[in-house]
């Protein structure tokens, strides 16, 4: 006991160089096995406050363009609506041009109701719940043409079909910039198209209204020319919310190599630095074998 006295100051000094060591291989160790600096922001030391702020920017980014995508999305699909809505009423103001010169023709009338029914499904477009022509009153249909009646020769604008408002949707995509999208069903384009198909379902059809076929064919017309801005006006928009998305996505990008910068480690040089310390253990781990068996009786 007495032979041992001598040696436990450096025995003692040696242990904890070997804890030490001990620790840096541990925290290494579990480096290596998740990729990461540290599991908790204390362990992340300066870099901790700027991976915070990191990590809020991108949960605020996020958000942006999800909700972006979704307003994308929906100015998409009445881009798309609107297209059908121009398709249907070119078809159906060709088959005005030809009634033009008929004196009789009695299926004029069922082809105003088709029309009338189709473009009434087209403005009722539905997008996950939400109806895209109903300004705010998104849980509403918007159209309802059983609220029109016969109009009168000549006629004048009658929204009483519609039922939703005149607000605009936005979207907010960054910190600087909200972006409005959409139109509401009682645009005069939409009316004009609706009135157009309106007079032709209740057109006196034997004697053909020549009168009324002749307005709404002009009718017709105008509506067009107004629908065809509609579009132009959606799909600029489409690609604002497009640029938007793109803007977004590499920000996002940006932003998850800024974070992954932070908080990964090199493993190549932690593999390293966990064989150096390997190699210091059991360096001192063979050193504490040697104080623990010195003795005074060797030297006397």
């Amino acid at each position: 006991m007495i032979g041992r006295v001598s040696s436990f100051g450096l025995g003692e000094t040696m242990l904890r160089s070997s804890l030490a060591v001990q620790s840096k291989y541990a925290t290494a160790s579990t480096q290596q096995a998740s990729g990461l600096t540290s599991t908790t922001y204390g362990g992340l030391g300066s870099k901790s406050s700027s991976l915070m702020s990191t990590e809020t920017a991108t949960a605020q980014l996020t958000t942006w363009s999800a909700n972006t995508s979704v307003a994308n999305d929906r100015v998409q699909s009445m881009v798309s609506a609107v297209g059908d809505m121009i398709d249907a009423l070119t078809s159906f103001r060709s088959t005005l041009s030809a009634a033009k010169s008929s004196t009789s023709n009695d299926t004029l009338d069922d082809t105003g109701s088709d029309l009338l029914e189709d473009l009434t499904d087209l403005m009722n477009l539905k997008m996950d719940g939400r109806y895209l022509f109903a300004g705010s009153n998104t849980d509403t249909a918007p159209v309802d043409v059983s609220a029109l009646t016969a109009p009168a020769s000549p006629s004048t604008a009658d929204t009483s079909y519609y039922t939703g408002d005149s607000e605009q949707s936005s979207v907010r995509v960054s910190s600087q910039q909200t972006i409005s999208y959409g139109v509401s069903g009682n645009n005069t384009g939409f009316e004009k198209a609706l009135r157009t198909a309106n007079i032709v379902a209740n057109i006196t059809t034997s004697p053909l209204d020549t009168d009324s076929v002749n307005e709404a064919y002009d009718l017709a017309t105008e509506a067009l020319d107004a629908l065809i801005a509609i579009q132009s006006t959606l799909g600029n928009t489409q690609a604002r919310l497009e640029t938007a998305v793109n803007r977004q996505e590499a920000a996002l990008e940006q932003m998850d190599t800024i974070a992954s910068n932070l908080k990964e480690v090199d493993t190549a040089k932690v593999a390293v630095q966990i064989s150096q310390y390997k190699t210091q253990l059991e360096a001192s781990y063979s050193a504490l074998g040697n104080v623990g068996q010195l003795s005074l009786v060797k030297y006397l």
